[in-house]
């Protein structure tokens, strides 16, 4: 199958089973196809038990399918051995998770710098990156701040620039709003939408809020493992 070039997910008939040849076993995902083109902002919805932490898994390249195929940004993934596929996470792929997954002790400068010290990329170049990161987000004046110095609005911030730190073809976000409050919820919102529309980054956006869903340029729906409306 040729891959367009601009595409940056290419899933076909991924499944993922779970205590597979046994009494117990579970089919959480039975065969999904999913697309993503360069540039687009997708939301995955689905209620609690519909699949969807475990799409983001694979998506994040946490976890491998049962069967099925998965291209990330042109590269065959699955080709990829797992001691390799840390690195492939750290170059292609930016996580926003629901409770930021800040390191404690460490300012916001340090947080943000983290991914890039494990790419191999020099202090003075990783720190003028974050600090040029953190001024993006809007927290320039907080950077020297540790997480428990910071609202959850600010650390979700601090967590975007760090999943931006090494340029990645990919912005996954799961549930990235849902432990703020409405308000705060809302400027973090509108971030992704300043994120894609003025800088170009592709985001998957996993929620279990359809208003926001709303607001991508596509929404598709997961239910017991299966994708509905706005499938590519």
């Amino acid at each position: 199958m040729e891959i367009p070039e601009n595409r940056i997910i290419s899933m076909r008939h991924i499944c993922r089973r779970f205590h597979t040849g046994t009494p117990n076993e579970l089919t959480v995902i039975p065969d999904l196809d999913f697309d993503v083109d360069a540039g687009e902002f997708v939301a995955v919805v689905g209620a609690s038990g519909s699949g969807k932490s475990t799409l983001m898994n694979i998506i994040g390249l946490l976890d491998r399918p049962t069967s099925g195929t998965y291209h990330l940004a042109g590269e065959d993934v699955l080709a990829v051995p797992d001691n390799k596929l840390a690195q492939l996470r750290s170059s292609k792929i930016g996580f926003v998770f629901q409770n930021f997954n800040l390191i404690a002790r460490m300012d916001a400068v340090a947080n943000v710098a983290m991914p890039m010290m494990y790419a191999g990329m020099s202090r003075r170049e990783r720190t003028a990156r974050a600090e040029y990161l953190l001024e993006r987000v809007g927290m320039a004046d907080r950077r020297h701040h540790q997480p428990n110095e910071l609202s959850g609005g600010q650390k979700q911030r601090v967590a975007i620039a760090r999943a931006l730190a090494n340029e990645p073809e990919l912005l996954l976000a799961d549930e990235p709003t849902g432990a703020l409050d409405s308000a705060t919820g809302r400027m973090v919102m509108d971030l992704f939408h300043e994120l894609n529309q003025e800088m170009g980054n592709t985001i998957v956006f996993i929620t279990h809020n359809p208003e926001l869903a709303e607001e991508t340029s596509r929404t598709v729906t997961l239910l017991d493992g299966v994708l509905t409306g706005g499938v590519a």
